[in-house]
């Protein structure tokens, strides 16, 4: 499973709609945010935990948002 569809709602906040094109890019910017903020200490390294703290946190989900964007 890629781990954008653990992040439907980022997605559609972002407004990338997954596709076989963009599929993996879209799985590397995700991988790329949470191992950055992993090793920030800003979230876990765990992707079930990192999910809910980024989606719980305003700012995390707000620069993921912003760096999936640029994939539009």
């Amino acid at each position: 499973m890629g781990c954008w569809k653990w992040f439907d709602s980022v997605l559609n906040e972002a407004g990338v709609k997954v596709n076989d094109k963009n599929r993996d890019k879209i799985d590397g910017v995700i991988h790329n945010y949470i191992s950055k903020q992993s090793s920030y200490g800003r979230c876990s390294a765990d992707w079930r935990k990192a999910k809910k703290e980024i989606l719980e946190n305003d700012v995390m989900k707000q620069e993921l948002v912003e760096k999936l964007k640029t994939l539009i």
